[in-house]
């Protein structure tokens, strides 16, 4: 755990540094953004205690979180960049953030429900509650392009973040599965 913390420290401070010197505008919201999900969490996990590979995918997802909104490609952030085709790293993002999403909200949800939980049932409540996650961040991005604090977009991008949510977090379950099919026949085993 001592090595993701440090993983992420350095990530934080690096970028954060990195942006004050190259003056990229969002420098200073995409670090608190990072800093207080790293509060939240650490408070979480004080119930959750995720394993060591949910604690990474949540430490990945803030990394490439704060790439998106402090790097600068000919001037403007990754995040309003082309990097697939005409797939802006926005897409990418919400797609990989929910596939991480979905393994640590899995951890958390097969360790708050205790033995014997219904594991089809699990999956399905863990891809809602990524689905809903990433709706609060949809209804924020709303928020902020309202009150014009923040332009990320229109109704369509709004969607295609929820589609790429919905497609990350199967993915994320697809890993899930096979992670814990692996487990168990690892156990099996010894």
């Amino acid at each position: 755990m001592r090595t993701v913390l440090i993983f992420t420290a350095v990530y934080t401070v690096g970028l954060f540094a990195y942006g004050m010197a190259v003056d990229s505008s969002l420098t200073i919201l995409y670090t608190s953004i990072t800093v207080g999900l790293f509060v939240l969490f650490a408070l979480l996990h004080r119930w959750a205690r995720w394993p060591v590979h949910a604690l990474w995918a949540l430490s990945l997802v803030g990394l490439f979180n704060m790439l998106g909104g402090v790097l600068l490609i000919n001037g403007r952030t990754l995040y309003i960049t082309d990097v697939l085709g005409p797939i802006v790293y926005d897409k990418v993002f919400h797609f990989l953030a929910s596939t991480g999403f979905a393994i640590v909200s899995w951890e958390a949800m097969k360790r708050w429900s205790g033995p014997g939980f219904h594991r089809g049932g699990l999956l399905i409540m863990t891809w809602l509650v990524v689905m809903g996650g990433g709706a609060v961040v949809e209804v924020s991005e709303l928020i902020g392009t309202t009150f014009g604090t923040v332009n990320v977009g229109t109704y369509e991008n709004n969607i295609l973040d929820i589609v790429a949510n919905g497609l990350g977090a199967a993915l994320g379950l697809v890993f899930v599965v096979w992670w814990e099919g692996r487990r168990q026949s690892d156990s099996a085993v010894e």
